[in-house]
């Protein structure tokens, strides 16, 4: 008897540490553009595996969600790092002009087009999120709470890249749906 009560104690301790909350976004004041950036606390991390080109090497695509606030004028986006642990003589970076981005969540087709430039500074890397790697390419998407909401809480999720020459899917990698369900529920837009 004392047995079992000792291992639905360490039950329920596992399971209170394993539903803990994820942590509030993160605020930013940026400078250069006198607004101030809302951001996601753990961003969503998905890979391909590439061993068509070599052993133990991925492609990477970071998604980050943000919200920009100018003057009151709130608007989210997401920030997109596409990054490779290739050698790039054998996989060169995605091209400028490869910038669509086809999100698959629970059956949804989600078909977001880069913004023309970054609407922040990539200073506060790390608040950002953008990965400590040499070689990322950066993108924004707009998108909206309900997108983000809905992202949040969909149980299948992957991406891919359609224009770029190898079109094969980004499957989840680091999970960060709770950390976006909080900060989809916390931003500032209607």
């Amino acid at each position: 008897m004392q047995m079992r009560l000792g291992l639905i104690g360490m039950l329920a301790v596992a399971g209170s540490c394993a539903s803990r909350p994820a942590p509030p976004p993160l605020e930013v004041f940026d400078e250069q553009t006198a607004s101030t950036l809302t951001v996601v606390s753990k961003p969503l991390v998905f890979a391909r595996e590439r061993s068509d080109v070599e052993a133990h090497t991925r492609d990477y695509a970071t998604l980050v969600a943000a919200e920009i606030d100018s003057s009151g004028q709130y608007r989210e986006f997401f920030l997109l790092y596409r990054w490779s642990t290739v050698d790039r003589r054998m996989s060169p970076p995605p091209l400028p002009n490869e910038g669509a981005l086809r999100i698959l969540a629970d059956g949804r087709t989600i078909d977001l087009q880069p913004m023309e430039r970054l609407p922040i500074s990539l200073k506060h890397n790390h608040a950002l999120h953008v990965p400590a790697h040499g070689d990322i390419v950066p993108r924004a998407y707009g998108v909206d709470t309900e997108l983000l909401k809905f992202i949040a809480s969909s149980r299948e999720l992957t991406l891919r890249m359609p224009q770029e020459q190898l079109n094969l899917p980004f499957a989840l990698w680091e999970d960060g749906r709770d950390a976006l369900g909080n900060f989809a529920h916390s931003v500032n837009a209607p």
